[in-house]
């Protein structure tokens, strides 16, 4: 997964292509028993692949031939050095990137909702399909979400987004659309519900709400998800050891110990700047609290994100989460374990969500342990993505436990996250609840 973090993190956060992750409802194809999008990979080809040729290959080039040309004439070695060593590694984590993206440009994604089956089909190249009655859906979600990214000069841009989810019946979400404007959003629901008639729970404040539906016969039985290779099991302390394997390569590996290096070293340049002029001693004032508040956050990152180690281990009385690190040294000292007793899980959930993001996710109705929850637990639950729009009325917490990402083109994918749920949900004999609409949105009191 960290392959693709840094260069997606910047083209996400940035107001330049913020844009050309939207879909419209151009993307769908209308058919006599059916609605489909077809997606294909954003990242291997296209404006994207271009654009960063230019930024990262030409102006990294440029950059690190200005360095390094410095480091040799000039008597500084350290901050020349570090710029050379810095343009570099942003050259060499794009190439790493794009050529793992580039080997997954044949990987087409399918969401089709097929009113002749009444079966809503998801297909990835390469993996297996799911497929999901789509009686057993319950509503659609909106949500809302802004972005804010610097622009040139002081001022600040925000992109607003309205999502589209269709919402199962044990709180599982996948996305559907994503609009730039209200109006577009209401011709999207508009569209849909002329194929799906679901009611609408509008939780971004356009006041779209709408109790209108029509039932949804059951024609078919969806097929069952193929065991999946990426799944493993195995027997461990009285439970079953639930994971999903990645696989591993030198170029993640790099990038792992080189995303840290690169925010270490430019501290260190930093400093070495202050003590290489006496006459700035008086800055260190400042720099010991910036160092504090920066080094923290960056060994927060590379400690509890980058280096993050989750075991799963379930049985029929409860769930345990064992959270570590994989670095050798901190393994033992920074370890936490959460237990949750069977009656205090309301679901396992799969999520589908923007960004390519695609979790597992442990729904919690009720749990004393949460009372005693620790600065360490806070650390490891921090999540990459942000699950507080997805916590539906009920839930007492929404755990994240795995987080896939998209468009590699060898290791898991959302059928792999959906077995490992259904694998989870048979070794907790779990009776999940059965959600509706009026449990989300209450009937008003006449």
């Amino acid at each position: 997964m960290q392959e693709g973090f840094v260069l997606k993190l910047i083209f996400l956060e940035s107001s330049l292509f913020s844009g050309l992750f939207i879909m419209s409802l151009d993307s769908w194809i209308s058919g006599s028993d059916n609605i489909r999008k077809e997606i294909k990979n954003p990242y291997a080809s296209g404006c994207i692949f271009v654009i960063g040729i230019l930024a990262f290959g030409v102006f990294g080039s440029i950059a690190s031939l200005f360095f390094g040309v410095l480091f040799l004439t000039g008597e500084d070695k350290i901050f020349p050095g570090f710029g050379f060593f810095f343009c570099i590694s942003l050259v060499t984590i794009f190439i790493i990137t794009m050529r793992s993206y580039r080997k997954a440009s044949h990987i087409v994604k399918t969401i089709e909702i097929q009113t002749n089956t009444s079966l809503l089909s998801l297909r990835e190249t390469g993996k297996s399909d799911v497929e999901l009655p789509l009686s057993e859906f319950i509503s659609y979600m909106i949500l809302f979400r802004m972005e804010r990214s610097n622009s040139s000069g002081t001022t600040n841009s925000s992109w607003k987004y309205w999502d589209i989810f269709l919402l199962y019946k044990d709180g599982s979400c996948i996305l559907l659309e994503t609009f730039r404007d209200p109006d577009s959003l209401k011709k999207g629901l508009e569209f849909f519900k002329t194929t799906l008639p679901l009611p609408v729970w509008d939780r971004s404040d356009l006041k779209l709400t709408d109790p209108d539906s029509k039932e949804i016969p059951h024609k078919q039985d969806p097929k069952q998800i193929e065991p999946s290779p990426w799944v493993k099991t195995g027997s461990k302390d009285q439970g079953t050891k639930i994971e999903i394997i990645e696989p591993k390569s030198a170029g993640k590996t790099f990038i792992t110990i080189l995303v840290p290096a690169l925010f270490y070293g430019a501290w260190f340049a930093i400093l070495n700047s202050f003590f290489g002029n006496s006459e700035n001693l008086i800055f260190l004032i400042f720099f010991i609290p910036f160092s504090v508040f920066f080094l923290g956050i960056v060994t927060v990152m590379t400690i509890f994100s980058l280096f993050k180690k989750t075991e799963v281990i379930a049985n029929s009385l409860q769930l345990k989460l064992r959270y570590s690190t994989r670095i050798p040294i901190l393994s033992s000292l920074l370890y936490k374990e959460r237990s949750f007793p069977l009656s205090s899980i309301r679901n396992v959930r799969t999520i589908q969500m923007e960004k390519d993001n695609q979790i597992l996710c442990v729904a919690l109705k009720s749990s004393n342990e949460t009372k005693q929850r620790s600065f360490l637990d806070f650390l490891y639950n921090i999540q990459g993505v942000n699950l507080s729009g997805k916590q539906l009325p009920g839930d007492t917490e929404l755990l994240g436990i795995i987080t896939l990402g998209s468009w590699l083109p060898k290791g898991p994918g959302y059928s792999d996250l959906v077995y490992a749920e259904n694998v989870l949900e048979s070794v907790l004999n779990l009776k999940e609840e059965s959600l509706s609409f009026s449990d989300l949105v209450p009937s008003p009191k006449k």
